[in-house]
C-alpha cells in the first residue's frame, strides 16, 4: 500500500478516510495482506555527542575480556517506587459503548521510596530502601554494610566484576576508592561506565520494569505494603531468569558497536 509506505505513522482511520474503505478492511490488509504489524516509538534518552564515544569505548573493552565475563559481572542502580499504581495511557483501556467518566486519582505529591538493587547472572542484591535522600555517606554505608556483607559470601567472589552509574554519590572519591580497593581493576570506574544506557544495565533493561508490573498486585496501601511486595517479588526472580538476563550482554556490545555507540533494541 504506496500510502502506508509514504507515510508509516498514519493512523488506521485516517487511511480509511484516504482511501474510502472501512477501517475494518485497512486492518486486514495491514495484517493479513501486508504482514504489518503496528510498532510504539521507543523511548530514549537524548545521547550527547560525546556519549557515542564512551559507549563505543566500553562495548569494545568489555568484549576484549574473557569470554564469560557477562557471567561475572555485577550491575547497580536506584529507581523510585510510587504508591500510586502507575498509569500508563498508552496501553490502559477501558471497553465501553461510551465514553465514561472514569479515570484514575494521583495525588500530587505522591508517597514514593527509593530503592537500590543489584543483579548478576547468579545472584540478586537487595532490595535496600533508602530512608533519606542519597549521598556518598549513605550510598557508601549501604555498600559496605548491606551488599559488600552479601557479596563476600558469594562463591568465587573475587572473580566478579562491579558497575554503577555515574550518579554524583556513586562518583565520590570516597565511593571511588572503597569499590577500587574490593574490586581492582574489575571495578568499572567511573570514566569507563557510558552514561545515558539504560540499554546496557539489566536493572534498567528488565529489573525496574518488571518489579513495576508485579509490585503493585496487590495494591498496597502503605510504602510498607509496597516494601514487601518488592520484597516477594525480587525472591521470585530465579537463578534461570537472571543467566537468562545475561545471556545477550555481549549481543547487546556488540550492536553498539554495529550502531556506532547510538541507541539498540533487542526483542
Amino acid at each position: 500500500m504506496e500510502l502506508v509506505n509514504d507515510n508509516p505513522t498514519i493512523s488506521t482511520r485516517k487511511a480509511a478516510s484516504a482511501l474510502g474503505l472501512s477501517r475494518s478492511l485497512i486492518l486486514t490488509i495491514l495484517s493479513d495482506d501486508l504482514h504489518l504489524k503496528p510498532y510504539k516509538y521507543h523511548d530514549w534518552h537524548k545521547l550527547e555527542d560525546r556519549d557515542y564515544v564512551s559507549r563505543v569505548q566500553f562495548a569494545t573493552w568489555f568484549l576484549s575480556l574473557p569470554a564469560d565475563t557477562e557471567n561475572w559481572l555485577i550491575c547497580s542502580d536506584e529507581a523510585y517506587f510510587s504508591l500510586t499504581l502507575p498509569l500508563n495511557k498508552q496501553n490502559n483501556r477501558i471497553w465501553a459503548d461510551s465514553q465514561p467518566v472514569i479515570g484514575i486519582e494521583t495525588p500530587l505529591h505522591d508517597k514514593k521510596i527509593l530503592v537500590w538493587c543489584a543483579i548478576s547472572a547468579t545472584k540478586l542484591y537487595g532490595p535496600h530502601f533508602f530512608s533519606e535522600t542519597v549521598n556518598q555517606f549513605n550510598y557508601l554505608s549501604m555498600l559496605q554494610d548491606f551488599f559488600w556483607r552479601s557479596h563476600s559470601k558469594t562463591l568465587d567472589y573475587k572473580k566478579y566484576y562491579f558497575q554503577q552509574d555515574g550518579a554524583t554519590p556513586h562518583t565520590a572519591i570516597a565511593v571511588q576508592t572503597w569499590l577500587t580497593s574490593k574490586f581492582g581493576d574489575k571495578f568499572v570506574e567511573k570514566k569507563m561506565w557510558p552514561p545515558r544506557s539504560p540499554d546496557l544495565n539489566p536493572c534498567d533493561y528488565y529489573l525496574w520494569g518488571h518489579l513495576k508490573k508485579t509490585a503493585y498486585n496487590p495494591l498496597p496501601k502503605t510504602l510498607e505494603e509496597l516494601k514487601a511486595n518488592i520484597v516477594r517479588d525480587c525472591k521470585k526472580i530465579n537463578l534461570k531468569i537472571l543467566k537468562s538476563v545475561f545471556s545477550n550482554f555481549k549481543k547487546r556490545c556488540n550492536l553498539i558497536l554495529s550502531a556506532n555507540g547510538g541507541h539498540i533494541e533487542i526483542n
